[in-house]
């Protein structure tokens, strides 16, 4: 069964490798079309790493996304959510030649 169309918008920031007078890290904003669902999981990385992400989050193939950005959707109430992208998925055709989605979670890391 296809998934529904990504009518949802967020902005991805990707950093630019530059600071602020502050010494905060400069980001470049991307708008981009999505479909979002707040989920609850916890990722483990293989050097015992977890992340908790809140939000699970397809993004259009030509959409730009790496770790180190952050994203932030407004949901249906007003609540703004940003937070940083803790891991990354890709759904291709059998081909493997083409990718139909990309799907990112986003949260935070949890130290246990």
């Amino acid at each position: 069964m296809p998934k529904p169309p990504m009518k949802q918008d967020v902005i991805l920031f990707e950093p630019t490798g530059e600071e602020d007078k502050h010494g905060n890290t400069d980001y470049t904003e991307i708008h981009s079309k999505a479909r979002v669902a707040y989920t609850t999981k916890v990722i483990e990385n293989s050097d015992g790493t977890r992340f908790e992400p809140t939000l699970e989050v397809d993004l259009p193939p030509d959409t730009k996304v790496d770790y180190g950005y952050l994203l932030q959707w407004t949901d249906h109430f007003g609540k703004v959510v940003k937070d940083s992208v803790v891991a990354m998925e890709e759904t291709l055709n059998y081909g493997g030649d083409k990718v139909y989605w990309r799907t990112v979670d986003v949260g935070k890391t949890r130290s246990y």
